[in-house]
């Protein structure tokens, strides 16, 4: 992640991946990682990040985020770091999971002062009909360029991106935009959209950061 300003890294957004035969794979079932496995990534990488790193973002899915289990990891490693951790709600729509129970737990979340990142606005059950609810909860809106491919050329995508860029500003929230793959698309960004972070391949791309847990 980048703040425009600069190709250094301001902060990184967390992937769990598993090994298996021989290469790193999407886990199968996201919702089966328990809140110790992901609190022990989470630790593990705290302790190997330099000063200069503002903020770690990673992904809960909503049955993990309702879940006081979660709230309560996220509040351990938060205590033990000067980082600022950032949960990211994901777009995936759980049916067993309701807008008012995503909303309580974001009020839960915002009332120990946890920072909370929307993922994916415009995508899934990330819509206005959930941001409604949850304006004085949530830090941070993230846009992804990405969920609006392919596209022919990045101009198709700035009506929706304008929409949420002015969103977060009515509701004073920062607001990240993501799937940067060029320089044109970057240079619109800074120009047009300044925003608080900036994440895309242009920029970098995802590494492998050497640490390992028992997910089950």
């Amino acid at each position: 992640m980048g703040d425009g300003s600069s190709r250094l890294p301001i902060g990184y957004e967390l992937f769990i991946r598993e090994r298996k035969n021989g290469k790193w794979v999407l886990p199968e079932d996201f919702n089966a990682i328990t809140a110790d496995a992901i609190g022990d990534l989470l630790g593990n990488i705290v302790d190997t990040m330099s000063s200069s790193i503002r903020l770690l973002s990673f992904n809960l899915e909503e049955r993990q985020f309702i879940d006081p289990a979660f709230m309560d990891m996220v509040a351990r490693i938060q205590a033990r770091t000067k980082i600022n951790i950032f949960t990211e709600l994901t777009e995936r729509r759980d049916p067993d999971v309701s807008v008012a129970d995503i909303q309580a737990a974001a009020r839960r979340f915002h009332a120990h002062n946890l920072l909370v990142c929307v993922d994916d606005v415009g995508v899934g059950q990330n819509n206005p009909n959930l941001i409604k609810g949850m304006e004085d909860d949530v830090a941070e809106f993230k846009f992804a360029c990405q969920d609006f491919r392919p596209c022919k050329t990045f101009r198709e995508i700035e009506p929706i991106l304008s929409m949420w860029y002015n969103e977060a500003k009515e509701h004073h929230k920062a607001i990240a935009i993501e799937g940067i793959e060029t320089q044109i698309e970057l240079d619109a960004i800074t120009s047009k959209y300044p925003c608080d972070v900036i994440q895309g391949y242009w920029l970098g791309r995802p590494k492998l950061l050497g640490t390992d847990v028992d997910v089950n």
